[in-house]
């Protein structure tokens, strides 16, 4: 690494010219484009970045033992997109200027060297004279409004308070002579969350930079025990989406049972239908890690509903499409005629099978689009007259492992965005918040599927 930005700032030169020097620099003195991707600067400078769930800290610098070792920052897995840019700008501040060093980042820095590291993430991301140029299309006397900063703060991927902390004290572009705290509580009254969500602003474009640069660091660990553990986690918080109500001690033993005699199980002979339907899960998962790999295609789908139904009482109905209409609860959609399921299986058979063909050609972001496309079609077509979500869902993680992503299950917790995500999906024909949705998701399954020894 060249020492010329660790002799810059040991010279006296703020955070804030530091970043703009090296802004400059990297773009060749080419005007940036916004928002940056502060993944796609680390990786350029062949710095290894992964995520982990921190407890305690914003990020970790590790810098290199020796010439042919290689730099790692990690970031802590739990905070939003917007955040969690904030500290691979943070962090690769210490790899310019700090380059030795490692350093533990806390939420709350007090060292003059964290709080440099901030001031340099912060300029970064906005730096001031285009933050000025972008805010004065927006002054109305002499100001800019709060629904203006949401605006701004999209445009460059950070916070709406940490843009609004820099245009009221860097800018004064804020109304009024207002200090930190009362400027604070003015941020949360606003509750930026909510007017993002009514105004429509999406972070779909801040995940598809992150995971385009990923590397495979959201990628499953290609071992017995991450398998074993995702159909354990998957199975019980996919079976409780469904309303089936069982215990995660239950749901282990089915997994173990079934991995050790197959549909000699005793679970494959039960008559508790909660039972009966974790165990066909379990052998629906079986199915995908086996034949993720294969040639995918609109079949594969009648498997997983078949094998989802094959410990019933009835298994000769599962696999079949289903031969009536039928109404879901609190969907903003009617399903397809059922007359008219196998015309529009066959239009979805053609996009999962270019899918499969272009899976090298694209990238992830555009890759993962078009899953969520094809899972929300089925979720619309509702092919079977039963196990529709957790058909779909089984798929689009074959789909994922086909690609080398992570796959994800969804927790109860998320089960609302979920829902809401789809109906939005439904109403609009959007899909950015099923996109956040399994962006979230899929950060959040990599790292607990992953070992822990985590500060």
């Amino acid at each position: 690494m060249d020492s010329k930005y660790e002799q810059l700032a040991e010279a006296g030169v703020s955070a804030q010219k530091l970043a703009d020097i090296f802004l400059e620099d990297y773009f060749e003195g080419n005007t940036p484009v916004f928002p940056i991707n502060p993944f796609e600067i680390i990786r350029h400078y062949g710095i290894l970045f992964t995520f982990k769930p921190f407890k305690k800290y914003e990020g970790v610098y590790i810098p290199p033992n020796d010439e042919k070792d290689i730099p790692v920052i990690a970031i802590n897995a739990k905070r939003p997109i917007t955040r969690q840019r904030y500290t691979a700008a943070h962090e690769l501040c210490h790899f310019l200027k700090d380059t030795n060093n490692s350093f533990v980042c806390n939420s709350s820095p007090r060292s003059i060297v964290e709080k440099y590291a901030e001031a340099f993430a912060s300029e970064l991301l906005m730096p001031q004279e285009y933050l000025r140029a972008e805010a004065q299309k927006y002054v109305v006397n002499g100001y800019v409004s709060l629904d203006s900063v949401l605006r701004i703060a999209d445009c460059f991927g950070v916070s709406f308070e940490s843009c609004l902390y820099k245009l009221a004290y860097k800018l004064k572009l804020i109304d009024g002579d207002i200090s930190p705290e009362e400027l604070k509580k003015k941020a949360k009254k606003y509750k930026p969350a909510t007017k993002r969500k009514e105004k429509g602003y999406s972070e779909v474009l801040l995940y598809a930079q992150l995971f385009d640069c990923m590397d495979g660091s959201f990628s499953l660990i290609d071992n017995n025990y991450a398998h074993l553990k995702f159909k354990n986690e998957y199975i019980y918080n996919d079976s409780r989406m469904e309303g089936i109500d069982i215990e995660q001690e239950q749901v282990s033993d089915i997994v173990s049972d079934l991995r050790k005699n197959k549909n000699e199980s005793k679970f494959c002979k039960e008559n508790n239908n909660n039972i009966i339907e974790v165990a066909g899960l379990t052998l629906a998962y079986d199915f995908a890690f086996d034949n993720f790999t294969s040639d995918l295609d609109i079949n594969t789908i009648k498997t997983i509903n078949r094998l989802l139904f094959s410990t019933a009482p009835y298994p000769e109905y599962g696999g079949k499409y289903r031969e009536m209409n039928t109404l879901v609860l609190g969907a903003k959609f009617e399903t397809v005629d059922c007359w008219e399921i196998y015309e529009h299986m066959f239009d979805l058979d053609e996009k999962v099978k270019q899918l499969i063909k272009n899976t090298d050609k694209i990238s992830i972001s555009d890759y993962l689009l078009e899953v969520l496309k094809i899972h929300h079609q089925l979720t619309i077509i509702h092919p079977f007259q039963d196990g529709n979500g957790r058909t779909s869902r089984v798929f689009l993680n074959m789909l994922l492992l086909r690609k080398g992503i992570s796959p994800t299950f969804l927790t109860m917790k998320e089960k609302d965005s979920y829902k809401n995500a789809l109906a939005s999906a439904d109403s609009s024909g959007k899909i950015d918040e099923l996109l956040e949705v399994y962006y979230k998701s899929i950060i959040r399954s990599n790292y607990e599927l992953s070992p822990k020894a985590i500060p």
